[in-house]
């Protein structure tokens, strides 16, 4: 019985040690005899192309920014702020042309009814006014005529002043003078009258002019108010401060003149707006090839291409230009814009995403990832480690170029080669 006691426990330890090194495949074999976490890759032969990754966001190329319109008319009808009462929903596409926006418009309505009815009633005075003034004219005319005859009958008997009386002749001849002068004064008042006419006519004019004028900018100020957009595009709502927080318009909302209230983004010609340090700028050129990535969709790429590098650099993050100390005074970033050549629903303004430029002409090679390559104390000593059996061997390499995120190997290692990516050996051989 003890013996058989004994022989069990000795299977029982023999099973443990064989199965213990499978049961914890995250471990393996370093130089040094010591057992750790590791990640390796696998070397292959393929083609590298040196690229260079950013990051920004998405934003589009051509847009129309709608705000609350600025209202003309005269201030007894102007408001300060305006009512929200139709708005275009958030994400949905319109054309050209179409109304994303309305906003009160009741009481501009009745207002331009109540003004065209005061434009008829100065119409109706102004034609009044111009018949009164015929009539006054053509008084006016007779009483000139009547003088002139009276005049003309005066000279007609004075010339019987030489059969007459001395005195009869001098009251003739006063007659005669007196009719003279009432005649001319009638005609210079005639003139006088003609000039008050014409003004008083041009006052009443100018008049039904205002009054037109007054419709004329509040119809304007009406079609203001159904907001049209002037590109196709997609709607992206504004934010205002209401109720103690930030929320996007709504309908109901009270709007002051010319307060932003949406965006309309044409979804056609989206770039990744990114900004890349001064250095690094020096390799990308426009019209150079990229592959976009969206953070929201991993693993979805589309095709770009660098449109647009700033002129002009500007200071990083952190520091200010005018600043005391800060190593963002000295950090100069340019900014630079990579089209995307797909269209795809998902690709939306203000989302995140990166880029890779590509800044190098493809070479095939053998490729490892860039982490497997090490360097040692001497300067141009790069290494790997390539597993050979249950270990890790340290084998030097000649690097032909490096991309963010690859090595290109001229030699030291050939294609199918396992090396070690992070875990690093305990016997301080091959420090990073």
């Amino acid at each position: 019985m003890p013996l058989t006691l004994g022989l069990c426990l000795v299977a029982a330890a023999a099973t443990a040690l064989v199965l213990w090194p499978g049961s914890n495949p995250s471990s393996a074999r370093q130089p040094g005899g010591q057992a750790g976490t590791t990640r390796s890759g696998i070397a292959v032969m393929g083609e590298f192309s040196k690229t260079l990754r950013i990051g920004g966001t998405l934003e589009t190329m051509n847009y129309a920014s709608i705000r609350a319109p600025r209202m003309r008319g005269p201030r007894d009808a102007g408001r300060a702020a305006l009512t929200l009462s139709m708005l275009a929903e958030g994400g949905t596409l319109v054309p050209a042309g179409g109304i994303v926006a309305e906003f009160e418009l009741k009481w501009l309505e009745d207002h331009i009814v109540d003004r065209q009815s005061i434009v008829t009633t100065a119409k109706a005075n102004l034609r009044k006014r111009e018949a009164d003034i015929l009539i006054l004219r053509e008084t006016n005319r007779q009483g000139r005529v009547n003088a002139k005859a009276e005049f003309d009958k005066a000279v007609l008997d004075s010339r019987k002043a030489e059969v007459l009386s001395e005195i009869e002749s001098e009251i003739l001849k006063n007659m005669a003078h007196e009719a003279e002068a009432s005649w001319k004064q009638l005609e210079h008042e005639g003139q006088l009258m003609e000039r008050v006419h014409a003004a008083d006519v041009r006052v009443q004019e100018l008049t039904v002019q205002e009054e037109v004028l007054h419709v004329e900018r509040h119809e304007r100020d009406y079609e203001r108010l159904r907001v049209k957009t002037l590109i196709p595009g997609m709607i992206v709502l504004e934010s205002m401060f209401k109720s103690g927080q930030f929320s996007q318009f709504s309908e109901g909302d009270q709007v002051y003149p010319g307060s932003m209230i949406m965006r309309v983004v044409d979804v056609s010609k989206m770039v990744v707006n990114a900004v890349v340090n001064q250095v690094d700028a020096q390799a990308i050129r426009i019209g150079d090839r990229a592959v976009v990535e969206l953070d929201a969709y991993p693993g979805e790429r589309f095709r770009g291409r660098v449109a647009e590098i700033g002129a002009v650099a500007s200071s990083g993050s952190g520091g200010s230009r005018f600043g005391r100390g800060g190593n963002g005074a000295f950090i100069k970033h340019i900014r630079v814009g990579i089209l995307i050549e797909e269209q795809d629903e998902r690709i939306l303004p203000d989302l995140s995403a990166s880029a890779d430029v590509l800044v190098s002409d493809r070479v095939k090679g053998v490729i490892v990832p860039r982490e497997a390559v090490r360097s040692g104390p001497d300067p141009g000593f790069d290494h790997v480690f390539v597993k050979d059996g249950e270990t890790y061997r340290q084998q030097r390499v000649e690097v032909q170029d490096y991309s963010d995120t690859e090595a290109l190997i001229a030699s030291g290692v050939e294609a199918g080669d396992e090396v070690l990516l992070s875990g690093l050996p305990q016997d301080g051989s091959g420090s990073r």
